[in-house]
């Protein structure tokens, strides 16, 4: 019998009539490019393919609004018109040919579909929720009456019925993270009809909507339902009454799905997708909690980003279902890899926010560190290799290097990686000692493996690319991914011995004072302020502009902001003239000075493109493709990027 590293993840689950190959399900992902009538294009159809290939035991398509009433942003398909389902019906069909069971998540964003926000900035609809209100911005919202309510059970039972018959094998309805059924079963609904007040007036309209489900897809389809276990804000619900909530719906559903918190309040948004800063796994406990007092499958959700962490949740007894979204974005084949023993092959997500960032700001769909999601169609339909492989140079041994030898190896070509020091892997090793950053030392371990392994790629360590060396090479092209340095500030006292930047960072035997002050919070200066509070350091952050991070994601700085509100002493507006034996001299802008006492001094004032040395090169070959920093100083999800585009484009 073969044995598995993961007995717990791969022991098949039967629910309804439904058996499920594994414990690893695909959590309802929202996304962009879709039709103009909001139906699933060919782009997202491919997106859900990829991962039932990878092999989630399902996977489940996210919001799609019941009625046009419950739009609260642009990414959600309207299931409840009727010329959806050819899209539907392809969508499942591709998600099944793998042995993966199809779902979707049904929804309505209640008050939210009519209240301005991020995702909808200037809404159609007149919003409408279980009580009359005004959101926080001054938008009247208006009490749904019983009418109402019956025609919106209605409309989830059509629902439902569509995508039983577009192929969908089991449901998901979104009773959490603020959308309608949560707005009505939070303690906030205090409507004083049937419908809200008591705990039972409460629940009458989730278990209407529940019931009329049913009666659309018969009994043994499974209905999963996801529910906060928290609702994290003061007038919401705990644990002890989402408790009551799981077992009253317990009769009317097959799977408890586990969360927490709610997308439209920006303290707990970061908890429903949870930020770096955050426990892996955070929700695990909660759904253990609930597990005890009910007789159904549990999911759980929330920053589960490796197989370890989901088979001590299975194995220990507290889901039998983990659900993985960013993880799956990472790397949809987590569940193929970690079935068959591949762990070092599973590129683990970060919880960088970036995905969430490109789908709801830039309208994109993308993942920081894997250049094929939002390109999931060249996965199925790859162009074909090239007929005269080419002799490829990569300068730089960095996320950006690695990642443009690994796309070129793949494409056929024979690649020699060469690196200055010692160590591949760039600035993100640097990462290696800060604890909620560790999945970018992670992310450089993984990159460093599959370019060893690569049998097309040759690795010369202690090696400066210079134009000799290129005369000796004689390569077809050269990628140069040669990186930037810190910016050294001309600030009187830079070369005290108490100055150190995020290269130093590297050193695991790096030693710092009590009082650490850090020049610059820009993304780099925010997190080491975080990363010195966490070590119980006194942490002042300088800043000369009028916010900090302002090179974050917003969704990261939404996370970044709580974590420096409380331990950090923050100075915007405020320029540094000498560091001193006294500490840290600055000027705000009112023209006060300052002096900030320091035992360590944090240079993090920003990086500077190896730009000369860069040109040197490019005069030293024909078909020269400069990548990452050495072009632009940003962030990791660009180097990788630009790395793998010039890999895959020769």
């Amino acid at each position: 019998m073969m044995k598995l590293k993961y007995p717990h993840l791969f022991r098949p689950i039967q629910i309804g009539k439904i058996t499920f190959k594994n414990r690893i399900f695909s959590a309802p992902v929202s996304l962009q490019e879709l039709s103009s009538e909001c139906f699933l294009s060919q782009e997202n159809i491919a997106f859900f393919e990829l991962r039932a290939k990878g092999g989630a035991a399902n996977v489940t398509i996210g919001e799609a609004i019941v009625e046009e009433t419950g739009r609260a942003h642009t990414k959600e398909l309207r299931i409840d018109d009727p010329l959806i389902l050819p899209s539907l019906t392809h969508a499942a069909r591709s998600i099944r040919r793998h042995n993966s069971i199809p779902s979707i998540e049904l929804a309505h964003g209640g008050k939210y579909a009519g209240i301005p926000n991020l995702e909808n900035p200037h809404p159609k609809n007149k919003p409408y929720g279980p009580i009359h209100e005004f959101s926080e911005n001054g938008t009247e919202v208006f009490q749904m009456e019983e009418a109402m309510l019956i025609r919106l059970a209605e409309s989830y039972k059509t629902a439902a019925a569509r995508a039983k018959l577009a192929g969908f094998e089991m449901l998901m309805v979104h009773g959490a993270h603020g959308w309608l059924i949560s707005q009505f079963l939070s303690p906030t609904n205090t409507r004083t009809d049937q419908y809200g007040g008591s705990f039972e007036n409460r629940m009458r309209f989730p278990v209407m909507v529940l019931k009329a489900i049913r009666e659309a897809v018969g009994p043994g389809f499974p209905i999963e339902f996801r529910m906060n276990a928290l609702e994290l804000y003061p007038e919401g619900h705990g644990l002890d009454e989402a408790i009551r909530v799981a077992k009253y719906i317990e009769p009317y559903v097959d799977i408890l799905h586990i969360s927490a918190g709610n997308q439209h309040v920006q303290e707990t948004f970061v908890r429903t997708h949870p930020s770096m800063f955050l426990p892996h796994g955070v929700n695990a406990g909660l759904a253990a909690e609930i597990k005890k007092h009910v007789n159904i499958p549990v999911a759980v959700v929330g920053a589960i980003t490796d197989p370890d962490l989901a088979e001590e949740i299975i194995a220990s007894g507290q889901a039998d279902i983990v659900a993985l979204a960013r993880g799956l974005m990472a790397d949809p084949f987590l569940p193929q890899k970690a079935h068959e023993g591949r762990d070092q092959d599973i590129r683990k997500c970060m919880r960088c926010h970036d995905c969430m960032d490109t789908i709801i700001v830039t309208r994109d769909t993308a993942c920081c560190i894997n250049p094929v999601i939002g390109e999931e169609e060249l996965y199925f339909s790859p162009p074909p290799l090239p007929a005269q492989p080419k002799k490829v140079l990569v300068a730089g041994g960095g996320p950006g290097g690695m990642q443009a030898a690994l796309s070129a190896a793949e494409r056929n070509h024979q690649v020699i990686l060469c690196e200055a020091s010692a160590e591949l892997g760039g600035q993100i090793r640097c990462e290696a000692h800060v604890d909620f950053k560790k999945n970018y030392y992670e992310f450089s371990q993984w990159l460093i493996h599959q370019v060893t392994q690569h049998e097309n790629i040759e690795i010369r360590m202690n090696t400066k690319v210079d134009p000799q060396l290129v005369d000796s090479i004689a390569p077809d092209s050269l990628i140069c991914a040669i990186g930037a340095v810190p910016i050294k500030p001309g600030i009187p006292g830079i070369d005290d011995p108490r100055v150190i930047d995020c290269m130093d960072m590297e050193d695991e035997n790096l030693e710092t004072g009590q009082r650490i002050v850090i020049i610059g919070a820009g993304l780099v200066g925010s997190e080491a302020a975080v990363h010195f509070k966490r070590e119980n350091k006194q942490v002042t952050l300088i800043e000369a502009r009028d916010d900090f991070a302002v090179d974050a994601n917003v969704f990261h700085k939404m996370a970044l902001n709580i974590e420096l509100r409380e331990g950090i002493d923050l100075h915007l507006n405020t320029s540094v003239e000498a560091i001193t034996a006294e500490g840290v001299v600055a000027v705000d802008q009112s023209g006060q000075k300052h002096v900030f006492p320091a035992d360590t001094v944090f240079c993090a004032v920003g990086m500077r493109s190896l730009a000369e040395e860069r040109e040197q090169l490019r005069e030293s070959i024909i078909d020269f493709r400069p990548v990452g920093d050495c072009v632009q100083v940003g962030k990791v999800s660009a180097a990788v990027h630009h790395g793998h585009y010039a890999g895959v484009d020769l």
